[in-house]
């Protein structure tokens, strides 16, 4: 997809120093957050618009409205954002041309264990994951761009060891 400059999973979406790095190494001009939950919730939509630089676009969809959006060619640099691998599934599955999806934070909680670092997936992410590389998708571990590219492969086989 011309001018999606990065796809990228990160449960807390937009967030301080990680942010400022990947829109500077990027140089997105914009911003979609692609969640169901968010898409629902002012408050947040609110508090993602203060955050993000004032030159900075940005779009909070749920996933039908984020394939809607992305089905029409993007204007300028776009980084896209997910909580969940599910997320880019769907967008995939529903047309959207995706072709590389950078696993960048899923914080611990209930079902999961430890991918890599202070990343956290549960059987059924892990799965979901496989479907995608499955798919053609590279699917990688970048937390911030200064760290070399880790494929997510070997360490969702080597956790179901």
């Amino acid at each position: 997809m011309q001018n999606l400059v990065l796809t990228r999973i990160d449960d807390r979406l937009i967030h301080g120093q990680v942010m400022t790095k990947w829109l500077k190494e990027t140089e997105a001009q914009n911003v979609l957050i692609i969640d169901d939950a968010t898409a629902k919730n002012d408050f947040m939509i609110n508090v993602f618009e203060q955050a993000i630089p004032e030159d900075v676009g940005i779009g909070v969809f749920n996933k039908e409205d984020g394939v809607k959006f992305l089905s029409q060619p993007l204007e300028a640099p776009t980084l896209i954002l997910v909580k969940v691998p599910e997320t880019v599934e769907y967008l995939i599955d529903h047309g959207i041309d995706i072709k590389d999806v950078d696993l960048g934070g899923m914080g611990a909680k209930e079902g999961r264990t430890t991918l890599y670092q202070y990343i956290s997936t549960s059987p059924e992410e892990d799965k979901c994951f496989k479907r995608l590389i499955d798919k053609g998708v590279n699917v990688y571990v970048q937390i911030v761009p200064q760290n070399e590219k880790e494929p997510i492969e070997p360490l969702i086989n080597k956790k179901e060891k």
